[in-house]
């Protein structure tokens, strides 16, 4: 009984990983819901590189890659595709200046958002991805 007060509320790694695996639906549901300027604020501040690791996904990414764990296909929807695809929006936003993107659509701005936030734990990166990637104040 005494340990059952002592461990109610604590996570157990069935429970950690349970909650891991719904993580990735929930963040897309709560971006969604998210105002168009509350995405712009997030977007921006990611390509700005807080509370976001590009360099450690990055490499995160090629290690995936180098033990064939991902695979390139150049296809929309594929993990390095969208990746690539998000680098690029990214050297665009270093090269022009903060504050533009490729397009001016709350969609284009809410898919790269989504993408962003969910990518490192949909290339497998597990909760190393998770928490390279991703501001975890923001999840919820």
């Amino acid at each position: 009984m005494a340990t059952n007060r002592l461990t109610q509320g604590v996570m157990n790694s069935d429970s950690a990983l349970r909650e891991f695996t719904r993580w990735p639906k929930r963040e897309v549901l709560r971006i969604e819901a998210l105002p168009d300027q509350d995405v712009i604020s997030e977007l921006e501040s990611i390509m700005d590189g807080r509370n976001y690791s590009w360099h450690s996904i990055n490499e995160q990414m090629q290690a995936q890659l180098d033990k064939r764990a991902l695979e390139f296909t150049a296809e929309d929807g594929d993990v390095l595709f969208e990746w690539n695809n998000l680098c690029h929006e990214k050297r665009n936003w270093e090269q022009e200046g903060r504050g533009r993107f490729s397009l001016s659509c709350a969609e284009f701005n809410r898919d790269c958002l989504i993408n962003l936030k969910i990518i490192p734990t949909k290339a497998g990166l597990g909760f190393e991805g998770k928490q390279s990637g991703l501001d975890l104040t923001t999840s919820t």
